[in-house]
């Protein structure tokens, strides 16, 4: 048994070194809760304490509860893991016939679609749940089906559109009264709302400035127009990441796991397809943040990341949602959990944290963690300048727009991605897009910058187009976020 005083130890003096509010820390061993305690301050307006039962928001850590929802659908005959979707949902299309017709849910939860992130026109987005899925068609994919791995999350919408069609419930609903019921995870929610309205709830805080590695402030919830709970809707993006939870309940949901769907006497999921949903499904060509020589064997399985981590095989998901982070972790050869949430918007605390906090239970010495993630961060932020310098390609000096910059003004139309409208300020064009505005710096002949630092696009080129009549009839941009990827066009409308 690992030095339980030794990890609260690590754990203080961590927090200060990381610079952030608070962490709240899980850990389950052999079936028993060994550790489950807040560190720092879950509000510091209100001098809130973290605590075991303080909320916080678990991001794409609600993923594994629409890989289980699915389990649970297979368990009652309902659904089949390798049963094309369109079986059950045939308004569900893809932009190439082959993928409509053969996708499954396997294939939606573990991310091999072919279908890059595509993530921009979600956050802040005006689209339902089902408008969500239906841009599927629209999207471009980047590989052929199968053929390779990209998180996606409109595949995890699309599971839990799945899940509510089958059900005939709310993937809320079904959730809730499937998974969180029977676990007894009384603290676990879906909506804005409940955190926003708890007393007993954490807030999110960010860096002060994106390159910072010191200072916060306090960000708003990442909240949906079409969020209503009185209605019984929830976030379009619901099923790949809304979930609000505590460490003591989300103990609850790791020991389920590790007990492959049983909660005591009562088998809730099957053993079978928990096994199925742990299973790795799909090899990654490399780790999804960064490769360890203590790792080895990056897939995914179904709504879990899964590695060799020093010859043991682990089973883990991160979240980030704004303000937000999260990981939990699982050591099944061992009987080891490990739940780890900060109220920071990717505070990677929670993997030097948990990282340690292996180690420590493992026996293993000189992992060093905590410095060796800051270290990871401090480079990600200190060469982001520079990589984004590269994505925008060389700057020709000396040169000027093609036309006055009043021609440029309008609204740009993407299937996938919805409108773009360019307007005009006092310094020039300004770029709005899903409620987030930005000034736009000339960068050569009709190519312009977002330079606002807190838009989701900032630093990112956009490129005006002429049609035969001479006047613009469009942009490119590269939204996707995807290297491999050709920019997107918006046609002015």
């Amino acid at each position: 048994m690992a030095d339980i005083e030794r990890i609260r130890k690590m754990i203080n003096e961590e927090l200060a070194n990381w610079d952030l509010p608070s962490i709240a820390v899980g850990i389950v061993k052999d079936g028993e809760v060994v550790l489950a305690e807040g560190f720092g301050m879950a509000n510091e307006e209100k001098q809130l304490a973290s605590n075991p039962d303080a909320l916080y928001q678990i991001g794409s850590c609600s993923k594994a509860f629409t890989a289980a929802a699915c389990a649970k659908l297979v368990d009652m005959g309902l659904l089949e893991w390798d049963k094309p979707i369109h079986h059950y949902m045939p308004w569900v299309e893809f932009k190439d016939t082959f993928t409509t017709m053969n996708v499954t849910v396997r294939d939606l939860l573990c991310h091999r679609t072919g279908l890059p992130r595509h993530d921009a026109y979600w956050i802040d987005g005006p689209w339902t749940r089902k408008e969500c899925v239906e841009k599927l068609k629209t999207m471009n994919p980047a590989w052929s089906f199968r053929s390779h791995w990209c998180y996606q999350n409109t595949c995890y919408v699309c599971a839990g559109m799945l899940v509510e069609t089958l059900s005939g419930k709310s993937w809320e609903d079904f959730v809730r009264e499937e998974i969180f019921e029977p676990l007894g995870m009384t603290r676990s929610f879906f909506y804005v709302e409940d955190i926003a309205n708890d007393d007993n709830a954490s807030v999110g805080y960010a860096r002060l400035h994106p390159t910072d590695l010191t200072g916060y402030k306090k960000v708003d919830f990442l909240k949906s127009d079409r969020e209503d709970k009185a209605a019984g809707v929830g976030a379009p993006y619901g099923p790949a990441g809304s979930i609000i939870s505590t460490v003591n309940d989300m103990l609850k949901w790791v020991q389920f796991n590790l007990d492959n769907g049983r909660v005591g006497d009562t088998q809730v999921i099957s053993e079978e397809n928990m096994k199925e949903v742990h299973k790795a499904q799909m090899l990654m060509s490399s780790a999804l943040l960064v490769p360890f020589p203590e790792e080895d064997m990056y897939a995914y399985a179904m709504g879990w990341f899964i590695e060799m981590y020093r010859g043991h095989y682990r089973i883990e998901h991160g979240g980030n949602i704004n303000g937000y982070s999260a990981l939990v972790t699982m050591v099944p050869d061992q009987n080891l959990g490990i739940v780890t949430l900060v109220n920071f918007d990717n505070g990677f605390m929670t993997y030097g944290a948990s990282y340690q906090i292996t180690d420590d239970f493992l026996g293993v010495e000189g992992g060093d963690w905590n410095n060796r993630w800051r270290e990871i961060v401090k480079q990600v932020f200190e060469s982001a300048p520079e990589q984004m310098k590269a994505l925008r390609g060389e700057q020709i000096e000396g040169t000027q727009p093609s036309r006055s910059l009043a021609d440029f003004t309008g609204t740009y139309r993407n299937p996938t991605y919805g409108d773009i409208v360019i307007g005009s300020g006092e310094e020039g064009l300004t770029f709005t897009y899903n409620k987030a505005s930005s000034p736009l710096a000339h960068f050569h002949y009709d190519t312009f910058t977002i330079t606002d630092e807190q838009h989701l696009l900032s630093g990112m080129n956009l490129t005006f187009d002429t049609g035969k009549d001479g006047r613009v009839n469009g942009l490119a941009i590269g939204i996707t976020l995807e290297p491999s990827m050709p920019d997107e066009v918006f046609l002015k409308v």
